[in-house]
């Protein structure tokens, strides 16, 4: 997905006044493409907190997919997409499913495909607790949400920002054989005073041998903040993805 153009601001697709197509009005708002429904495998229970996706457009285009309930994720959509959506879908402790939907064009708009993902809980996933995590209120503003990654040591630092709806930020890790997946999203816990984003840092061990992290953002976008892998040893962990500045990968020696 490295290169390809993500869509990363929802935004107002202005089409001008109403036209007239084969005797209908078109209205100028933006519809959506996608809507991801997403289940328990095993229950059948609706489960789409706490996961996020990634759609790919047939054209390339990349769009982030958020929960907007307990059932339902939603597109960070900037234009009509129809076509094939090739959607991955992730949750930390569970394993990854990846489901296709075909969005038809109307006359007008897109025509809304929703389709269903089922998420099975990782047999082999352990709970990673952090060092230690803080959080605190951030910036006013609605940009955004970014992380910097950093290795001290043996020590994985998170720094970064992201989003909540009154709460407090929360971290959620999760170790498999396909890595270390970290997750901040907003906990249950509420505030009386509000704060569009809010700041945190995490700490956790890192392991001799080589990791390869991926860190989520549970809420608003951009949904991934950084993917890519390296060695305590080595000083640093090296990513073509990250939502901080820099080229995804920082080395701070003690």
């Amino acid at each position: 997905m490295t290169g390809r153009r993500r869509l990363a601001f929802r935004a107002l697709l202005v089409l001008g006044p109403p036209a007239v197509l084969s005797g209908c009005a078109c209205t100028s708002e933006l519809r959506p493409s996608v809507v991801v429904e997403v289940h328990d495998a095993v229950t059948g229970m609706p489960a789409a907190r706490g996961v996020t996706g990634i759609s790919e457009h047939e054209s390339g285009v990349l769009t982030d997919l958020y929960a907007i309930d307990d059932l339902r994720l939603e597109g960070d959509w900037s234009r009509e997409l129809p076509g094939r959506h090739t959607i991955l879908v992730r949750k930390p402790g569970y394993l990854p499913d990846v489901v296709v939907a075909d969005a038809g064009a109307g006359i007008c708009h897109v025509n809304l495909e929703t389709v269903e993902a089922r998420i099975a809980r990782d047999a082999g996933a352990v709970s990673e607790y952090a060092v230690s995590f803080i959080e605190e209120p951030g910036d006013s503003d609605w940009p955004p949400a970014s992380a910097e990654v950093h290795v001290h040591g043996d020590t994985l630092e998170i720094v970064g920002f992201a989003h909540t709806e009154c709460t407090e930020l929360r971290v959620v890790a999760f170790r498999s054989v396909t890595g270390l997946h970290v997750q901040v999203e907003p906990s249950d816990i509420t505030l009386d005073s509000c704060h569009n984003s809010r700041q945190f840092e995490a700490r956790f061990t890192l392991p001799s041998e080589s990791t390869r992290l991926l860190l989520t953002n549970g809420f608003l976008y951009p949904v991934e903040l950084f993917e890519g892998s390296g060695t305590a040893e080595q000083g640093k962990l090296n990513g073509p993805r990250s939502g901080g500045p820099g080229d995804g990968s920082s080395a701070l020696p003690e």
